[in-house]
């Protein structure tokens, strides 16, 4: 009788026969990425002179509901990822050294009222805080970046920064404004992701220093509501619900 040939296990793709990671890896691995794109965040603040010696602070939400924050008085420009602390939703300090930053009550209060959020910068625009010094109102949409990337812009009254008077001061304009100026004091940008909050208080400077420069030649008109419109639908994103 002929023998049949001896059949082989027949192996899979490669990937399949190796074993998936431990979900507590797959999770330090994103809390990994996180901690360095805040901190890349703070880099890219310093260098664009939007904050100066120990000045704003930056958080991002983790995947387990607690909050990645700068630590106070720190140069965030200079910051590592082990320098980051985490909070809870109370701001009690979960891990890390040092304490958190003094506005940790305004990023806190920020992703109670945006819980779609997962990321905040503060920081201290120049230009952009030199409007409210002179007592201007935000110039609006003068560029496409700044209907696209800004969205109406608020302008909170001055609150004493540290306090729990600068939540309190922002809480009419978090829930409908991903851009909020703080009078005499800086601005607050949120985002999907760190990358997103970031680019808009980038933005947000150089719309504010557009302004500046169309005064200084005489006129400073935003794009009329019907181009805005245009301007946005054309971007992909929803059309301006009414103020």
């Amino acid at each position: 009788m002929a023998r049949s040939p001896s059949r082989r296990p027949v192996a899979g793709p490669r990937s399949a026969r190796r074993a998936a990671p431990p979900e507590r890896d797959l999770i330090a691995v994103a809390d990994e990425a996180l901690r360095h794109a805040v901190c890349a965040a703070g880099r890219r603040l310093a260098d664009l002179d939007l904050i100066g010696a120990g000045e704003g602070n930056l958080s991002a939400r983790r995947a387990d509901g607690t909050f990645l924050v700068t630590p106070s008085g720190a140069a965030k420009g200079r910051l590592a990822p082990g320098d980051l602390l985490v909070v809870d939703g109370d701001g009690q300090v979960v891990s890390g050294h040092g304490r958190p930053s003094t506005e940790l009550a305004m990023h806190l209060a920020a992703y109670v009222a945006r819980p779609e959020i997962a990321a905040a910068v503060h920081a201290h625009p120049l230009t952009a805080v030199a409007l409210t010094v002179a007592g201007l109102p935000w110039p609006g949409d003068l560029v496409p970046e700044a209907a696209v990337t800004l969205g109406p812009v608020a302008v909170a009254p001055f609150a004493v920064p540290g306090t729990l008077e600068v939540p309190a001061s922002l809480a009419p304009y978090l829930p409908r404004h991903d851009v909020l100026l703080l009078a005499r004091h800086g601005a607050l940008c949120l985002g999907a992701t760190v990358t997103e909050a970031m680019d808009r208080m980038e933005t947000l400077e150089r719309v504010a220093r557009i302004a500046l420069a169309a005064r200084g030649f005489g006129r400073c008109d935003p794009l009329p509501e019907a181009q805005v419109a245009l301007v946005l639908r054309a971007a992909g994103k929803p059309p301006r619900e009414p103020a």
